[in-house]
């Protein structure tokens, strides 16, 4: 029995391991602009995953155009976007300087919006005239072929943002609208074509973390009241809730559609009475299944050091690694 165990918990290893990137998973939804349409075929592959950069000169065309004032949104799964030092999450568009790496930079902007359940959004402060704040700043250097990093907001490129200024410790949930005529950009004054608008390549967490692993007794709502973000109403189809494996085909005349996201962290800690067993990271006085699962997201959080929940440490050596994966399974309710 003791190597089936082993068997399904390597496989949930696995399997949580291909989870744990820090680039958006999932597309919860979007809605196109006018002039949108370039890229959408290739949805949603096209914004998940690392960025594809042109470098200084050249655009990328592996992007998605939301359109003059479209929306998208996008979902991270664990490990999600946390707060650390400095910048948390870096957004990348597509802009290039024009003539030589001196000239000016042809941008095309996004006001960015995070949120822990996908359903209240704060949005980053920015300067309707400096711009300061907005995405698609910033020309994107590193590519999956180049071997620069994405998460060295130093030489990756990207425009860059910090959890901090909204007063959220960690976000699930990322919106990019883009405002359309109401911030004027230099993409507004060349025929957009269907390549309208700010165009989205990746999304990536400098600090990803699990929710559960940074959970405190205070309640969500001392990280600062939620603000609405500016809204649109572009006519269009919103794609809902896709991964890699979905076929996803947009339209720019249906109605959008939004639906309430699947995935949501409460963050927040639930007292108990329940003594404490190694192995029962649920504290509902049973090792099962549930409890393995948690034991890997804490294994795969990046941190050895027992800092939320003393139970994960099922083997008693002041760490969590991967035997107490083997020692939980000892322990395994049958």
């Amino acid at each position: 029995m003791i190597h089936i165990r082993l068997i399904i918990a390597l496989a949930l290893v696995a399997s949580t391991a291909r989870a744990q990137d820090p680039f958006a998973d999932a597309i919860v939804s979007f809605m196109p602009g006018t002039d949108a349409g370039f890229g959408q075929e290739h949805l949603p592959d096209i914004v998940l995953g690392p960025p594809h950069g042109g470098g200084l000169l050249q655009q990328s065309l592996d992007t998605v155009s939301l359109g003059n004032s479209g929306v998208i949104t996008l979902r991270f799964d664990v490990p999600v976007i946390c707060d650390g030092p400095g910048a948390d999450l870096t957004v990348f568009e597509n802009p290039f300087h024009s003539g030589s790496t001196t000239g000016p930079v042809f941008e095309e902007y996004g006001i960015v919006a995070v949120s822990q359940d996908g359903e209240h959004f704060v949005q980053f402060p920015y300067d309707p005239v400096t711009h300061d704040g907005l995405a698609g700043r910033v020309p994107v250097l590193s590519n999956p072929g180049n071997g620069i990093d994405p998460l060295d907001p130093a030489v990756s490129g990207g425009d860059q943002f910090d959890l901090a200024a909204v007063g959220l410790t960690w976000a699930a949930y990322v919106r990019i609208t883009d405002p359309g005529a109401a911030i004027d950009d230099p993409g507004n004054h060349i025929p957009p074509g269907d390549k309208g608008g700010f165009d989205l390549d990746a999304l990536a967490a400098l600090h990803a973390c699990d929710p559960a692993a940074i959970a405190t007794p205070t309640s969500t709502a001392d990280q600062g009241t939620p603000v609405q973000t500016i809204t649109s109403t572009p006519t269009a189809t919103a794609i809902v809730n896709a991964t890699a494996a979905d076929t996803v085909t947009a339209t720019a005349t249906a109605t959008a559609i939004e639906t309430t996201p699947t995935a949501t962290f409460a963050g927040t800690a639930t007292a108990t009475s329940l003594p404490l067993l190694p192995g029962d990271l649920d504290r509902d006085g049973d090792v099962d299944s549930v409890d393995l699962e948690l034991l890997i997201a804490e294994l795969y959080a990046g941190d050895d050091a027992i800092t939320s929940d003393p139970s994960a440490d099922v083997n008693g050596d002041g760490h969590i690694t991967a035997a107490d994966v083997t020692a939980l399974l000892g322990h395994w309710a049958p």
